[in-house]
């Protein structure tokens, strides 16, 4: 696994795991949420990669 920043085409990916992990809530819009940490210290989003061989 190779964990590095996040980028914007990373977001289907991360909602989809959030939606399989459980963690949307309907009252919170995860692209909102991916926003606002963007805002603030976006260099501590990070993300996994998983890389199959």
């Amino acid at each position: 696994m190779t964990i590095r920043g996040y980028r914007p085409e990373d977001e289907a990916a991360v909602i989809r795991l959030w939606e399989a992990c459980g963690l949307i809530r309907p009252w919170n819009d995860p692209r909102r949420d991916i926003a606002r940490k963007l805002a603030e210290q976006p260099e501590l989003f990070l993300v996994g990669e998983s890389r199959v061989t």
